[in-house]
């Protein structure tokens, strides 16, 4: 109340002292009444100096508003502040601080604002009560660090194949650009990040799931993130990581399968159909996605196909594993360039839990595909493996095989499958080899004719040479002869 009442007189002095300068005696009689024409007021209606200006801070920072005024005089400077509603809020009459503001400071004729808020924003007025009004409105404009919250759930739960819309809302000044990623990598588009309010995702499956990030930023301080989850219910997907395990009798053999799916799905291993004997079969869940069904010691009767079944309230999915105790295919190791020219030693190496017993070669030669002309047939062997074989450690076999009579500079083709106390092998991948050339031969031959006495005047056969590489039979016969029939001429005469 106190406040008001100061107030209320400053601005009744005020007014009073315009009023009291614009007086001076008028008599309108036609008596004696005295008019002075050169007579002016005592004081002449103030101006501002300053034009209004708008002004961008960052938060934190200090403004200053110019008040500057020509011929103030008397009068009262006042600085108030305009409210987005329209209403007026007066701060300064003259010197005096109605608010009492610890942010606000006159500083001669203008009006200086410390540690400036985001609230701070708007507009400020100078304002000097003359007739006409004088009036300064100045513009603050605050500018902050982004924000950024998110418009949609923080963990959605959507059916595969459906869409789904993420959307964040995004505050600053200046205003924020916002971008999305994903914690997990890259967004389902392949891109690294996108721009926009929102993002939308179609035909969802379990590969969009994970956290996405909306970041705001407008280049003042740090920028702002908010994140949503998405998480995606799909059928179960179960995938085996061997579908095709060797091992033997009396080993551990563990069979695992990846299963996937949401709700989680409940697993159940079965064998050729059947259930199976929990005292001997462990089936166990690590804390992510992998199934284990362990067999502790390995019998003949374990062999067979295992069935890893996931269920869940959108479906069922099952995949089949193989436990077998047969060698694995073989996989040649020699090289296809032979050393010999009329054999070829063949290597190889398989896996097989019991002894090899036998094994099976295949070759022939080799023959480009052309239409129309058929390859040649297979030559099979059947071998027993030597002795050395089964002193080798571990399930690894190291065999090798030399095929005899082959033909030179030719290029042969094979193949090799393996036999253990459980059956056969399949066929390894066809091998491609091929045999050394024939060494190039040079076989020089040289006539030499029996040459009569000097006096005799008999001319010199010179010795003749040719190379039977590049001499045809028929050509040497008739070269040797020539020279018989020359040296028997020579010899008449």
């Amino acid at each position: 109340m106190l406040r008001f009442l100061k107030f209320l007189l400053l601005a009744l002095l005020a007014t009073a002292h315009a009023q009291e300068e614009y007086q001076y005696e008028y008599d309108d009689g036609e008596g004696d009444g005295e008019y002075d024409e050169d007579y002016t007021p005592s004081d002449v209606v103030p101006t501002f100096l300053a034009k209004p200006q708008v002004f961008s801070v960052e938060i934190g920072g200090d403004i200053t508003f110019p008040c500057d005024v020509q011929d103030q005089g008397n009068h009262v400077l006042m600085f108030k502040r305009i409210l987005p509603n329209g209403d007026h809020r007066l701060l300064f009459v003259g010197d005096y601080d109605l608010k009492n503001s610890k942010n606000l400071m006159k500083v001669g004729s203008s009006f200086v604002l410390s540690g400036v808020k985001k609230h701070h924003a708007g507009e400020y007025m100078c304002r000097i009560e003359t007739s006409p009004i004088a009036e300064l409105t100045h513009t603050l404009h605050v500018q902050y660090p982004a924000t950024v919250e998110r418009v949609s759930p923080e963990v959605q739960h959507v059916v595969q194949g459906s869409s789904v819309t993420l959307q964040c809302h995004a505050d600053g000044n200046p205003p924020a650009a916002i971008s999305w990623s994903r914690k997990q990598g890259h967004l389902p588009s392949g891109q690294q990040s996108e721009e926009g309010l929102s993002i939308t995702l179609e035909n969802v499956d379990r590969h969009v799931e994970g956290t996405y990030i909306c970041t705001a930023s407008n280049g003042i301080g740090l920028p702002s993130s908010a994140s949503m989850t998405i998480e995606v219910e799909y059928p179960p997907d179960v995938i085996t990581e061997q579908a095709i395990l060797h091992t033997g009798e009396g080993d551990e053999a563990k069979l695992m399968c990846n299963v996937h799916g949401r709700p989680t799905p409940t697993v159940t291993w079965t064998k050729d159909g059947k259930p199976l004997d929990p005292s001997r079969h462990v089936s166990e869940h690590d804390s992510l996605h992998r199934h284990t069904l362990t067999i502790k010691e390995v019998l003949e009767d374990d062999f067979g196909e295992y069935t890893c079944t996931a269920r869940n309230s959108l479906g069922e999915t099952a995949s089949t594993l193989r436990l077998t105790g047969l060698p694995k295919i073989p996989l040649m190791t020699s090289s296809p360039a032979g050393g010999e020219k009329t054999s070829y030693t063949l290597t190889w190496e398989t896996e097989s839990y019991t002894p090899i017993s036998m094994y099976r070669l295949q070759y022939r030669k080799y023959k480009p595909n052309v239409a129309g002309q058929p390859q040649e047939q297979w030559n099979v062997r059947l071998h027993h493996p030597e002795a050395s074989i089964h002193n080798q450690a571990g399930p690894r076999r190291h065999m090798t095989h030399a095929i005899e009579l082959l033909e030179p500079a030719t290029d042969y083709e094979a193949r090799v499958a393996v036999e253990n106390k459980f059956g056969w092998s399949n066929f390894s991948d066809v091998f491609r080899f091929y045999t050394r050339k024939e060494d190039p031969t040079t076989t020089t031959t040289t006539t030499t004719t029996t040459l009569a006495p000097e006096s005799e005047k008999i001319a010199p056969v010179k010795e003749v040479a040719y190379q039977s590489s590049a001499v045809s039979g028929c050509e040497r016969v008739i070269l040797s002869l020539a020279t018989l029939v020359l040296t028997l001429a020579m010899c008449l005469s």
